[in-house]
């Protein structure tokens, strides 16, 4: 595992390189799927998660598409503190596991659905939800208020 450290000044060192590099060059270490922990250059504290948000919100800012929406976002936070947290975070990197697995057959169905005549988003939505539980072999329909608000 690469070890980087970051300085007050926010300059980062590889020290595998012997080099300072910036936001950019960890991010392309993100794609690259690189193992790599940020520490702090004097109080050895662990900033990786610290570095890996600024690196979402540094694509953001550049205009990239926003993939936490608001409302994701605040779900988060409401999660801090509540009983339910300590499976939240399992339970979203699961789902990115499978996501990832899947990620081929979710791209030809978006492929599919812009060369096919229109297929409305909803009912692009509820075909996928039905995939995935024939894959699962689960029903996730909910009958919840905030669904049935949102038509």
């Amino acid at each position: 595992m690469k070890l980087l450290k970051k300085y007050p000044n926010r300059r980062i060192y590889d020290t595998e390189s012997s080099q300072f590099i910036n936001l950019e060059q960890v991010r392309e270490m993100v794609i690259k799927r690189e193992r790599f922990k940020v520490i702090h250059s004097k109080t050895e504290k662990d900033l990786t998660r610290t570095v890996l948000l600024q690196i979402i919100t540094e694509q953001e800012d550049q205009g990239h598409q926003s993939l936490l929406t608001n409302r994701v976002l605040e779900e988060l936070i409401r999660f801090y503190g509540d009983q339910m947290a300590p499976v939240v975070g399992p339970f979203i990197e699961q789902q990115i596991v499978f996501f990832l697995k899947e990620q081929d057959k979710i791209r030809q169905q978006f492929q599919k659905a812009f060369t096919t005549p229109y297929i409305k988003p909803d009912k692009l939505v509820k075909k996928m939800v039905e995939q995935y539980q024939a894959f699962t072999g689960k029903n996730t329909n909910s009958d919840s208020s905030d669904e049935n608000n949102d038509k």
